[in-house]
């Protein structure tokens, strides 16, 4: 009996962990999530941010709240991905949770074109939502 809880609740804990979904393979966002479309365009002078949301079956059903500079730009799921378009200099991006899940986070990234910033959208302790840079 031990033996299941044991394994009753590392399936729990393992469920609740989103993992990072590469760039290469994340779904682009629909059109009809995107709530600011002026972020999605290339412009001269502008520089590329990529936010990629994580999967994991604690994150299936909820949609996140993608903001910069306090502007709510678009809804992702799991395993989507959006470029953006920002100005050159600093920058505050945030997620905050649209429906069954908790929490929010923001992150202050300064973008240029000399190298795009990518971003990553995960679920922590199974609820929370964070957003952080990422490697991948």
């Amino acid at each position: 009996m031990r033996l299941y809880w044991l394994v009753s609740v590392a399936t729990l804990v393992v469920g609740c962990i989103s993992s990072p979904v590469p760039s290469s393979s994340a779904k682009p966002i629909p059109a009809s999530r995107i709530r600011a479309p002026e972020y999605t365009h290339a412009q001269e002078g502008f520089a590329l941010v990529v936010v990629t949301r994580d999967k994991g079956l604690a994150v299936l059903a909820c949609t996140a709240h993608l903001h910069v500079d306090g502007t709510l730009v678009a809804d992702l799921r799991p395993r989507e991905q959006i470029r953006l378009f920002l100005e050159e200099g600093q920058h505050l991006v945030g997620v905050s949770a649209a429906d069954c899940i908790g929490g929010a986070d923001q992150i202050s990234v300064n973008v240029s074109r000399a190298k795009p910033v990518l971003l990553r959208i995960a679920a922590v302790n199974g609820y929370d939502l964070t957003i952080e840079l990422s490697a991948f």
